[in-house]
Order: C-alpha cells, then sequence, then structure tokens
C-alpha cells in the first residue's frame, strides 16, 4: 500500500508488473560460459524493455512505477559456492543453506553475473521512475537487510557512473523492497502467489524481523515448502536439462522425458542425491518447535505491523489465512506415505487379480485335450499377451499427457481478495502460465492476471502458437490492465498470445 509519508512511489503512476526472470549467476569468468543453472539469458533484452518504458513515459510525460513481483533474483536454483575442504558431502552436493550471512554473497555473485540487468535498473531509477520489489518463493530472502543491501550497492555503482553523488542518492531511494505484497487502496493488489499454492507455500512467510536469532533457525530449513525443497535437493541436480518447475503436475512430464531421453542421467542424480534428500527430508519432519515459535514470532510481529500501518487490520489477517500451508514438508512426509500405501495396495492387488488370471489360463491349457504342440503355444500366447499388457499399462502410464496447472487455487485467492479489499485489479506471478479471469467484487468487476515469466517454459504438451520466451508483462493506466509482452525485434510491447480455457470456476 502506498504510505502517504513514503516520498518514493507516485501517486496515479502506470504500473508496469513483470515476475519470475529467475536470474542465476550468469557467466563462469572462469569459463566464459554460463553457469549450469542459469535460465536467464534476456540481459540486453531487458535492457531495451526498461530504455522503451522510460522513453515512453517522457513522451507522455507519465512516471510509471515496475513492480518486480517475486522470482526475480534466484537463491534456490544456483550452483553450490565452492565450500571449505572440511565441508560436509551434502553441503558440497546443495550448498549451504540460505542465511543472512551466506545470501548476499550469493545475491552478490548473481548481480556481477547480470551487470546489464542492474544497469537498466539503474536507469529506470535515473529517469526518475521507481521500482519495486517483492519477495517470492525463490528469493524470499530480499525481505533481509543485508541482501537489500547488495542489492542497492550494485545499483548504486551504475548510478554514481551516470549522475552526481546527490542526484545517484535521490535515484536510489525510489528502490523500494516490500516483503510480500504492494497494495493501492481501489486499484491494485500485487503479491507473487506462492503463499496460494498448496507445493511452494510458507507457514511463516514473514521472516524479515527475526533479528538477532541463533543461526540455526535459518540453516534448519524448518519452513520449507516441499517445491522448494525438491528444487534445491534433487531438481537442481540435473542442471541444464531443467527448467524451474513451477507445478506440481510439471514432475510427471520431467520424469518421462528423462526416461525416454536420459535414463543414465536419471539414474546417476538418483542414487547420488536420494540418500542426502532423505537424510534432510527426515531433519526438516523432526520436531523443531523452538525454531518454529521464532519464525512464528516473526511472521506475527511482521503482519501486526504491516496491518496496523497499512490501516487494512482484519482484512490482512483474512489473507493472510487463504495462504495453503497444508503442502510443507511435514505434511508432504505424512500424505506420501499413505500414497505410498494405497500404491502398494493397489499394485498387490494388481498382482494378485493377474497371477489368478494367468492362473486360470494356464489350467485350462494344460486341461485341454489337444497335443503339445498346440498347448505350448497357447501356453506362449497367454504368455505374451500378458507381458504386453503389463507393457501396454505402464507405457499409457508413461506416454500420457497431464493437463496443464491453470493456477486454480491462485484463481480462487484472486477472487476473495477482490471481494474483500474491493479492488479491480489483482495480479500474480509464480505459475509461469499467463492469465486473465474476469472476477466479482463488491464495487463490480474485477479482473486477475498472471504475469508468466521471462524464460523458457516446459510445456512440450501445450501446442499454442506462441514464442517459446514471451517476456510478460502487465500494464496499468488507471485501473485498467492489459497482458503483454515485450518484442525485441519490433521494439514495442504487444498483446500477450493466449487461447480461451473452458471456464473455470473461481468462487470462493
Amino acid at each position: 500500500m502506498v504510505n502517504p509519508k513514503d516520498p518514493q512511489l507516485l501517486p496515479g503512476a502506470d504500473l508496469v508488473v513483470l515476475s519470475d526472470l529467475h536470474i542465476g549467476r550468469g557467466k563462469n569468468p572462469e569459463t566464459r560460459r554460463y553457469h549450469n543453472l542459469e535460465t536467464f539469458f534476456y540481459d540486453d533484452d531487458f535492457l531495451s524493455f526498461c530504455r522503451y518504458l522510460c522513453a515512453d513515459a517522457k513522451e507522455r510525460q507519465q512516471p510509471f512505477i515496475m513492480v518486480l513481483n517475486g522470482d526475480v533474483l534466484d537463491l534456490l536454483r544456483v550452483e553450490p559456492a565452492p565450500t571449505r575442504p572440511e565441508a560436509s558431502l551434502p553441503e558440497r552436493l546443495y550448498g549451504q543453506p540460505s542465511t543472512p550471512k551466506t545470501a548476499p554473497g550469493v545475491v552478490r555473485q548473481i548481480l556481477t553475473g547480470h551487470p546489464v540487468f542492474v544497469q537498466a535498473l539503474a536507469e529506470v531509477l535515473a529517469a526518475g521512475h521507481v521500482i519495486v520489489m517483492l519477495a517470492g518463493n525463490h528469493d524470499i530472502e530480499t525481505q533481509w537487510g543485508p541482501v537489500r543491501g547488495e542489492i542497492r550497492n550494485a545499483i548504486a555503482h551504475h548510478l554514481v557512473e551516470r549522475l552526481s553523488d546527490a542526484a545517484a542518492a535521490a535515484a536510489l531511494e525510489r528502490l523500494v523492497f516490500r516483503s510480500w505484497f504492494f497494495y493501492l487502496p481501489g486499484r491494485i493488489w500485487i503479491e507473487h502467489g506462492c503463499q496460494y499454492d498448496p507445493a511452494n507455500a510458507f507457514n511463516y512467510m514473514l521472516r524479515g524481523e527475526l533479528g538477532d536469532v541463533e543461526e540455526e533457525v535459518y540453516a534448519g530449513e524448518h519452513d520449507m515448502p516441499l517445491g522448494n525443497f525438491f528444487q534445491r535437493y534433487l531438481y537442481n541436480a540435473f542442471g541444464h536439462l531443467t527448467f524451474i518447475v513451477p507445478d506440481a503436475r510439471a514432475n510427471f512430464r520431467y520424469l518421462r522425458w528423462f526416461l525416454l531421453n536420459e535414463p543414465r542421467t536419471l539414474a546417476r542424480v538418483l542414487v547420488s542425491h536420494l540418500p542426502f534428500a532423505a537424510q534432510v527430508l527426515r531433519r526438516l519432519t523432526r520436531p523443531t518447535d523452538a525454531a518454529r515459535v521464532q519464525l512464528e514470532h516473526a511472521h506475527q510481529s511482521a503482519l501486526e505491523r504491516i496491518a496496523r500501518s497499512t490501516g487494512m487490520d482484519e482484512q490482512l489477517y483474512a489473507i493472510d489465512r487463504l495462504k495453503a500451508v497444508h503442502g510443507d514438508a511435514l505434511l508432504a512426509v505424512r500424505a506420501l506415505r499413505k500414497q505410498l500405501a494405497k500404491t502398494a495396495l493397489i499394485v498387490g492387488l494388481a498382482g494378485v487379480a493377474g497371477f489368478t488370471l494367468w492362473y486360470l489360463g494356464f489350467s485350462a491349457i494344460h486341461e485341454l485335450q489337444a497335443g503339445f504342440g498346440l498347448r505350448a503355444l497357447l501356453f506362449l500366447s497367454l504368455n505374451v499377451l500378458m507381458l504386453a499388457g503389463v507393457a501396454g499399462t505402464l507405457l499409457w502410464r508413461l506416454l500420457r499427457g497431464t493437463p496443464t496447472w491453470k493456477g486454480k487455487p491462485l484463481g480462487r485467492a484472486a477472487a476473495e481478495i477482490a471481494r474483500l479489499l474491493d479492488v479491480p485489479l489483482v495480479t500474480f506471478g509464480h505459475t509461469h502460465v499467463e492469465h486473465v479471469a474476469r472476477l466479482g467484487r463488491p464495487g463490480g468487476e474485477a479482473w486477475y492476471y498472471n504475469t508468466g515469466t521471462w524464460i523458457a517454459v516446459f510445456r512440450h504438451d501445450e501446442l499454442v502458437p506462441r514464442e517459446r520466451v514471451q517476456y510478460t508483462f502487465l500494464r496499468v493506466r488507471g485501473d485498467r490492465g492489459e497482458l503483454l509482452h515485450w518484442s525485441p525485434g519490433r521494439g514495442r510491447p504487444l498483446p500477450v498470445i493466449m487461447v480461451d480455457d473452458p471456464p473455470i470456476e473461481l468462487t470462493p
């Protein structure tokens, strides 16, 4: 929400909202090639996009606020930094846990590896506009003061090259951080959206006010969503062969692709990483009452402060209760046990049924009054048919398509937020799928926008006539939003290519 005492924000300004750039460590200076886990190769395109925004704003004499809506920096999908010789094997495989002591160094590496991206942000600020950075599940560390300091320092370095010291300091004041959301009453609600995804929600997302606590509270990763867990402890091991996995249904598509194309890589990673991932998962599911109490206290303290400073009061608490925390690692392990037991039961029953059918067929052939050759042929045919049935079932399960997740939980949360706040626009990111949906609210019509992503999307089962990478963003002028994508070749934004989906009921 705009604080009337906050001079950095521009009342009535246009809004430009984008998310999910997932910027990694960029190029390796030793090899002059990109790091293995990098997914953002579009720094120059982002610079041309920012320059277009600044030129258009100057021509229209209308300032804008650029909202970077989470997962802009990726501290989760990043190669482990060089470790001490005495580091444990899990630490060498996965790197150190992200804490206020380790995260600033990772952010420094990311920004050093993407100087053109930092230059683009500096040019936006130098032109008199505002940048608001929100936290996502891959860069929740941007809530911490030391991390914000690294970002400010990197941008300041570019500002002082083009402005006087006083002008550079004034421009840097227009860089604003928010830990959760950006809200303009009567106009728009913006947040990353991971809190409404059952696989990626934090119980206690607001952790910027933990203060001086034991490092174990951070290092223990006691409130890690299951999606973050798999990204850090499994998916990163596949290197450049995987993209970000924003939804649970993509897991099966990855598994299918690896079984068909890279079975040796899949086997190698599972053998090398799953034992250690199991250790970490056991650690996550141990009772951690003391750490969780501190996390909960920090979250509640921040919640009270934000509710008081914005005047939202009970509305903010109601929005916080919408989070889908039933998908955290602890509850997921319990659900996984039930699912494994259910699967084992189904496989067992299917095996008994198959064996029974085979035995009945074998008995019938054995009792048949026919020569040995005919009975042998029938017995062989029976076995071939049974094996073909098993192989066909497995092949169907392997090759059958899975519907792309449209983020229905996020759409429902958007509908409830529009109703609670009577706001005409609600926008999230997180899913990597551009989406537009009409909502209702007490004051009339409302719209939900998902801004998609700026990186390649693993959606080969969706044959939509569009580019594999769309630099998507939401432009808001007044209270009207439009989902666009930046076209570097044309030098201007164009409408995002989307097709009608079957209607989705978003009523809470």
